[in-house]
């Protein structure tokens, strides 16, 4: 009796054993290769966007001037150039108009760079780290690492630190989204900052897209001083920032061709 209860007390060790070294266990294997294509480089590559701000300043007498406006962006990927590391960056001429039958106005040249791990863009004299490779739903990291977090902005004549607190991560990536009006089967969604107090709201979001790069793109960088009346107004936290906004402005950007 005891030797046929040893058998089976074996005998269940041995599936348990089985079961935890079942191969489906074992977490996928993610390939940086896989996802450079969130962020393509090609010379003659070209994308179109429709841009939608709003610019928040103080008014005489009081109060807040909301100045919106919308812009049509495109950048094309022009030529390339060897930086004294010898790194090959890729230049991009970006144009701008005011409605989409207007000549298209050259703004200015930036420059991007794609190597094994890291997507990197220059936005007027601006260095960002934009992605990194691989990514998973988890990664995190410094896509500020060259930018003082101190470092002042002008908007509509007053200076403000958007910078304070960005800290960029994956919300999701290799997932099927709709933008303007293309379907995308593959898209990668980065939260570069979402932070809030009563003073300052910050957010910024890029949504990026296999074989096509940036499709989207949101940020709100504004500032108020609704919250420090005395007394402090009742619906201090429950007023939302678009009616709060003392300063500072929001951008919404969506693609509409590449």
């Amino acid at each position: 009796m005891m030797r046929n209860f040893v058998a089976a007390i074996a005998g269940l060790l041995a599936i348990l054993q089985m079961a935890c070294s079942d191969p489906t266990f074992n977490p996928p294997t993610v390939s940086a290769a896989d996802q450079w294509d969130y962020f393509p480089l090609r010379i003659g590559q070209q994308t179109t966007w429709r841009v939608d701000s709003i610019v928040y300043d103080f008014a005489t007498g009081g109060g807040t001037v909301r100045d919106s406006s919308v812009t049509f962006v495109q950048e094309i990927v022009s030529d390339t150039l060897r930086d004294q590391t010898g790194e090959l960056n890729y230049v991009i001429d970006r144009f701008e108009r005011l409605n989409d039958s207007a000549p298209w106005q050259f703004v200015r040249r930036e420059t991007a760079v794609r190597n094994a791990s890291q997507a990197i863009r220059t936005e007027q004299n601006l260095r960002f780290l934009k992605l990194i490779f691989p990514m998973t739903r988890r990664s995190e990291w410094n896509g500020n690492i060259w930018i003082d977090v101190n470092r002042e902005i002008e908007i509509a004549g007053e200076r403000i630190r958007p910078f304070v607190n960005w800290q960029y991560e994956v919300d999701s990536i290799d997932v099927a989204a709709t933008v303007g009006a293309f379907q995308f089967d593959s898209t990668l969604l980065v939260t570069e900052v979402n932070e809030s107090n009563i003073i300052e709201r910050r957010l910024s979001q890029t949504r990026y897209a296999k074989g096509v790069g940036m499709v989207e793109r949101e940020i709100w960088i504004l500032d108020s001083q609704y919250c420090n009346q005395d007394p402090v107004p009742t619906d201090c936290t429950t007023l939302s920032w678009d009616l709060k906004a003392e300063r500072g402005y929001r951008l919404r950007q969506v693609i509409l061709d590449y």
